[in-house]
């Protein structure tokens, strides 16, 4: 299960908890209050999800537009195709609305997203969950 929470929040496109050793909570910065797994990223294993790059992360959910009336609002998580990934900070319903503050209406939004990666030492996930906001700040920690 390592590995898939970078690409699977790019993409809605979750990683479990990797080769850790610090235990390091995401933060729910605003939302319901509820209790929510140690979620949290190896460096090792992010960058080696970012090499394989990001055409086999299209492949472990199923998304569809979410619309408010007329208004695109983000990206529903309609199916988690990776059953590994189930145990990960999306859940089937959630809609994606933006990642690390960039949000996510087109494909070169995915594609900006995806190339400032490299650098990120958090992933902050902003979604929609039962009609209530949610952010997600997930660190990405270093191998040391």
């Amino acid at each position: 299960m390592t590995r898939c929470l970078l690409l699977s929040i790019l993409l809605l496109a979750a990683c479990s908890p990797a080769r850790v050793r610090e235990p390091v909570a995401p933060i729910l910065v605003e939302g319901e209050e509820e209790k929510e797994p140690d979620w949290r990223i190896a460096r090792a294993d992010f960058e080696q999800v970012l090499k394989a790059g990001l055409q086999p992360v299209m492949r472990w959910y199923f998304v569809v537009p979410s619309y408010d009336g007329d208004a695109f609002v983000g990206y529903e998580v309609a199916e988690i195709i990776k059953p590994e990934l189930e145990a990960g900070p999306l859940r089937v319903g959630d809609v994606l609305v933006a990642i690390n503050d960039m949000p996510i209406e087109r494909p070169d939004h995915v594609l900006a997203v995806w190339r400032q990666l490299w650098s990120r030492k958090t992933i902050s996930l902003d979604l929609l969950r039962g009609g209530k906001s949610r952010r997600y700040v997930i660190p990405i920690l270093s191998d040391s």
